[in-house]
C-alpha cells in the first residue's frame, strides 16, 4: 500500500495543487473484504495547519466491529479538474464484534478516496482503506473496506 502511494504521489506531482480545505463531514457506505460485512463510516475533517487537515473518524459494521480514530489527511486536485485524491492516516481503538480478529484493539487505518467535486462543494467518489495494527501485537492480519462516500463543506 505504501508503495502504491508513492508511486501516485509521484505520478499526480506535475499539475497537481494541494488543496486549502475547508471543513468537511464524509458518509460512507460500503463493505469489509474479510468477513464480507456491511460497514458504514463518518468522518470530519477540520480546517488546521493550510493543506494538511485534523481527521476524526468513525466505523460501525453489521458484525458488531467498530473504530473510532484520528489522524491528518491531505487532498490532491490535479490542475483545474474536478477529480481529487485524499489520502489519510489515522491511529485509533477497534471493537471485534464478531468480525475477524485483528490482533488487538490498537489499529491503524490509512485510506485512500478517489472523488470528483461538484460546484456546489459537495463531493462523491469511492475509496478503499486498510487497518492494521502495524506488527504491534503478534497476530496482524489487517481488514481492507471498499466503500462509496458522499461529502458536504461546513461554512
Amino acid at each position: 500500500m505504501r508503495i502504491f502511494l508513492a508511486g501516485l504521489l509521484c505520478l499526480l506531482g506535475l499539475g497537481t495543487s494541494l488543496l486549502a480545505e475547508s471543513s468537511r463531514i464524509i458518509a460512507s457506505f460500503g463493505q469489509q473484504m474479510t468477513g464480507s460485512a456491511p460497514e458504514a463510516g463518518l468522518r470530519y475533517l477540520a480546517p488546521c495547519c493550510g493543506r494538511i487537515q485534523p481527521v476524526l473518524g468513525a466505523s460501525f459494521g453489521s458484525n458488531g466491529s467498530a473504530w473510532l480514530g484520528a489522524g491528518a489527511a491531505i487532498t490532491w486536485q490535479p490542475g483545474l479538474s474536478e477529480l481529487f485524491l485524499r489520502a489519510s492516516s489515522m491511529a485509533g481503538l477497534h471493537r471485534r464484534g464478531t468480525g475477524p480478529a485483528l490482533g488487538g484493539p490498537v489499529e491503524f487505518r490509512s485510506a485512500l478516496d478517489l472523488g470528483f467535486r461538484r460546484p456546489s462543494g459537495t463531493e462523491i467518489g469511492i475509496g478503499l482503506d486498510h487497518r492494521s495494527n502495524a506488527g504491534i501485537y503478534k497476530s496482524n492480519p489487517g481488514l481492507n473496506t471498499g466503500y462509496l462516500f458522499y461529502s458536504v463543506a461546513l461554512k
